[in-house]
């Protein structure tokens, strides 16, 4: 398990950009990073490690002594939740989390790309935390991306549908950005800002592939703005390929440029070494 050192591709919230990232990444010979579902799953199987491990410790004398008694021959008890040894089932469990992430390694291996991950915009700071502290080899890709950038696109496409869903947005974004100024300073992340990557890409990529120790990615994957799927319409919101970002209001604004000013996240994209 701690030999697994995925690339996490994220961000503060969605509508970030980390799927333009994550095409450019897979452009790359070398690297192949997989789509939300793993994080998805890695989260769930975490859940449920940290539950049983909860659940079984608080029954665990009954447990072990119910093992005892059976291992000793006397099964004339109540005994349809035997348990085995309760430190290495959970240890299982544990390992059990990982083992999407495994394969995501193996898979990405047997097609020549050694560099592997997942892509998770809005990926939550205590998530981050357990990422890291279960798999220590793990490199963080940030990309940052305006505020008010992002809640229009968020607007269009229906994640934001009042001022308290707004605000709520706003609320996450500020707390991602703080996050990551701090845990930067001690941790291998890669801060990228979304304006510089599409109007510069030259510096940015090559920052990226050196930070990442790949080589190859195509910037001709900037060229298309695509920000949903391309093959067959999608029935929300009646369109392919790409959805425009929608207007806010006066108040909307008031939020945002608020949230922006607590935060200050041009010295995140541009501290020394992002």
């Amino acid at each position: 398990m701690r030999g697994l050192s995925p690339v996490l591709v994220t961000s503060p919230t969605v509508r970030s950009g980390t799927t333009l990232l994550q095409r450019l990444l897979c452009t790359s010979p070398d690297a192949l990073i997989y789509g939300e579902e793993i994080g998805k799953d890695l989260d769930l199987q975490l859940q449920i490690s940290s539950s049983r491990r909860l659940v079984y410790g608080h029954s665990r004398q009954r447990f072990t002594e119910s093992l005892e008694r059976v291992v000793a021959g006397d099964a004339d008890d109540w005994i349809l939740d035997l348990m085995p040894d309760l430190d290495g089932y959970l240890d299982a469990l544990h390992r059990g989390a990982f083992a999407g992430l495994e394969h995501c390694r193996q898979h990405a291996a047997s097609l020549g790309r050694p560099t592997w991950g997942f892509k998770y915009p809005g990926w939550p700071p205590h998530l981050v935390r357990q990422l890291f502290d279960h798999l220590p080899g793990t490199r963080v890709v940030y990309l940052v991306r305006p505020l008010a950038d992002t809640a229009r696109s968020a607007k269009a496409w229906g994640a934001i549908s009042d001022e308290a869903g707004l605000q709520a947005f706003c609320t996450q974004w500020a707390q991602g950005v703080a996050f990551m100024q701090q845990w930067r300073q001690s941790h291998p992340v890669l801060v990228l800002a979304f304006d510089e990557l599409v109007a510069q890409p030259a510096p940015a990529l090559a920052r990226l592939q050196d930070f990442l120790g790949i080589r190859g990615i195509d910037p001709r994957v900037l060229e298309r703005r695509i920000n949903n799927l391309t093959q067959g319409l999608d029935t929300r919101h009646g369109h392919n390929d790409y959805l425009p970002p929608a207007t806010l209001s006066p108040r909307e604004l008031v939020l945002v440029e608020a949230a922006t000013r607590a935060v200050q996240p041009d010295k995140l994209a541009s501290a020394p070494g992002s």
